[in-house]
């Protein structure tokens, strides 16, 4: 077969009519068959005149790779890694087998730093201070220096992460980033209940100019990289005092194993009250939707799926809506469920995969959350969508895990906008301000209005204690009117009747009461006071 070469997208031997590189196009030589040979050449284009071939610069795979170097005195060997991280290839270097290291450590340690990688949290040495390099390496051969906070923070959560899981490992990173980038150049020395509290209230007061600016209609943005390296504007989202408590909370445990180790005479963050140094904690409004406010927010989704653009349709915006509104699911376990995961043909939805032990359930669909479901796989088939069993449920048009985040800002939000145009146009109240943990309240509150068996709303829910069940209860509880029927047609299994019995009843998961005794519902709540107190507001 007779080739002919082609570089920079055009042919060898024309002229190219543009050589510009915003296109993104390969810069390299690539074979091109012969068009006169028969079945040669399918992907590409005659090689006679300037045609172009269309690649695209695609970012390499992060990937990592161990290495050993043996000494000239044959006994001491050194061990690091390369590791290709943010489009370049990095060399790094661990120590020798005479500090301890091997092979298989070795390999661990560049196992963490792609981990890290992943999720953007790592910084290659070459980029840190050198100064900061020294005191870890000093601190590392067990020489006590005056280090900076950033330094010891390193080591401290070098040590700290082992056995913690991904979500966790997010939550401590996500928090060591606000400490590093105000304390990382202080020495531990240095850092004072004064500076702690200036730390406190600069995020208080960047928080509270956030919100300020939201009520005013002008809302401040911010530019977020997704895990895939894509870029995009959302809504910055004001730190909470809970927020801020908790950075100051691990400050405090970062700074006691510096006391421990005997590097600071006393811990700054527990100088004074027990609460000196903290924010007063605000009680979060728990917001859920009422049925009809419900049902508009699903209409509204649906109206957004069906004017996207044709490239953007088939993402399940109604139905992801109704699957945390009807199933209860935590929003990590939404983006996370599998299509191997949803079986519709039993109406179960096995969460594999949890924050909790007893997250670890099968959920059971109502009808009117497998239709949606149903209509919802449908629609992705019917597009060419991918949808194998490894695939995600809610996947992007790739089948990839779609970023929580994104979903809050663009599906969410915006359904919750349309909504409360829809409703103004009729002269509706607007919808509360909602999360998605409101959706899942809103399926618990349901769940308690139809009258549910409490243990069975928690073990659905995937809590290990009905606490946060009775709270739902009570609420529902002091109310004057519940549409049960229409909470039922949401809510009602394929074993159930279409229509409501008047009387409130317990089902699913009770078997000492009749399902059909009046007053059931009230038995059930004074018994779980007997039980159980107020205090478990499990988020």
């Amino acid at each position: 077969m007779q080739r002919s070469w082609v570089r920079c997208g055009w042919a060898r031997g024309a002229e190219p009519e543009s050589a510009s590189t915003s296109t993104g196009r390969v810069v390299l030589w690539k074979a091109a068959a012969n068009p006169s040979t028969p079945g040669a050449g399918d992907n590409v284009r005659r090689t006679d005149g300037p045609h172009f071939v269309t690649s695209r610069l695609m970012a390499r795979q992060n990937t990592g790779s161990v290495f050993e170097k043996v000494w000239a005195d044959r006994t001491t060997i050194s061990y690091g890694a390369y590791v290709r991280a943010y489009g370049r290839r990095e060399k790094l270097t661990f120590g020798t087998n005479a500090q301890g290291w091997n092979r298989r450590r070795a390999e661990i340690e560049t196992e963490k730093i792609l981990q890290q990688v992943e999720r953007g949290t790592w910084v290659p040495p070459r980029l840190e201070a050198r100064q900061d390099r020294m005191e870890l390496a000093m601190a590392d051969l067990g020489v006590q220096v005056d280090e900076s906070f950033g330094v010891f923070a390193k080591r401290w959560w070098r040590t700290k992460q082992l056995g913690l899981d991904d979500d966790t490992v997010n939550d401590y990173e996500w928090r060591l980033k606000y400490l590093e980038a105000f304390f990382g150049r202080y020495r531990l020395t240095e850092i004072t209940p004064r500076l702690i509290d200036r730390f406190r209230d600069e995020l208080h007061e960047q928080a509270e100019a956030i919100r300020a600016a939201a009520g005013r209609s002008r809302a401040l943005t911010e530019t977020v990289t997704d895990r895939r390296g894509r870029t995009y504007e959302r809504r910055r989202r004001p730190l909470s005092n809970t927020s801020i408590n908790a950075m100051i909370t691990l400050l405090g445990q970062i700074l006691q194993q510096a006391l421990d180790y005997e590097q600071i005479d006393r811990n700054p963050v527990r100088v004074g009250g027990r609460s000196a140094r903290f924010l007063k904690r605000a009680r979060p409004n728990r917001t859920f939707l009422e049925v009809d406010e419900f049902v508009a927010l699903l209409d509204a989704a649906g109206e957004l799926e069906d004017e996207a653009r044709e490239d953007f349709k088939g993402l399940g915006r109604r139905a992801m809506l109704a699957t945390l509104g009807l199933a209860g699911l935590r929003i990590g376990e939404l983006v996370d469920l599998k299509v191997a995961q949803v079986d519709l043909l039993r109406s179960r939805l096995k969460l594999i995969d949890s924050k909790t032990d007893a997250g670890v359930r099968e959920v059971e669909i109502s009808l009117q959350l497998r239709d949606e479901l149903l209509e919802h796989v449908m629609n992705r088939r019917a597009r060419k969508l991918p949808h194998r069993p490894t695939d995600h449920f809610f996947g992007t048009s790739s089948g990839s895990r779609r970023d929580p985040d994104r979903f809050r800002d663009r599906i969410l939000a915006r359904s919750v906008e349309r909504a409360n145009t829809n409703r103004k146009a009729l002269g509706l109240a607007e919808l509360p301000a909602i999360t998605p943990h409101s959706l899942r309240r809103t399926w618990a509150t349901f769940a308690a209005m139809i009258g549910r068996d409490p243990k069975w709303i928690a073990s659905q829910i995937g809590h290990t204690s009905p606490s946060f069940t009775f709270s739902v209860y009570q609420q529902v509880a002091t109310r004057r009117f519940v549409d049960e029927q229409a909470v039922w047609s949401l809510m009602r299994f394929a074993d159930e009747p279409a229509e409501r019995i008047p009387s409130r009843q317990m089902t699913r998961g009770v078997s000492s009461l009749d399902v059909t005794q009046a007053g059931a519902f009230d038995l059930a709540v004074e018994g779980l006071s007997r039980l159980y107190d107020d205090s478990g507001d499990l988020a």
